[in-house]
């Protein structure tokens, strides 16, 4: 798999977090959250992205207002990704 990095002034940075550590898993998460908000991404994909249980990150989704798009596409890659196919 390739990766793609991003630079982030550090003004930008912090307000994700304090430490490195910190910036990238939050940043992960907002991209995921984003995603999703577009109905770009299932739940489960961008949990993956995030790093966060699904679970958890459903409450996220949640907590911010974001509406289920939830097509039968999205149905079919959660359930290649749950039998580890994706």
């Amino acid at each position: 798999m390739s990766t793609v990095k991003i630079e982030i002034p550090e003004e930008f940075a912090r307000s994700f977090g304090a430490t490195d550590e910190e910036v990238v898993r939050n940043a992960k998460i907002e991209l995921a959250i984003q995603m999703c908000r577009e109905g770009k991404w299932t739940m489960g994909r961008a949990a993956q992205f995030s790093g966060i249980y699904v679970g958890k990150f459903m409450d996220l989704l949640r907590e911010r207002g974001v509406g289920q798009i939830y097509t039968a596409e999205m149905l079919a890659q959660d359930v290649a990704y749950g039998l580890g196919r994706a």
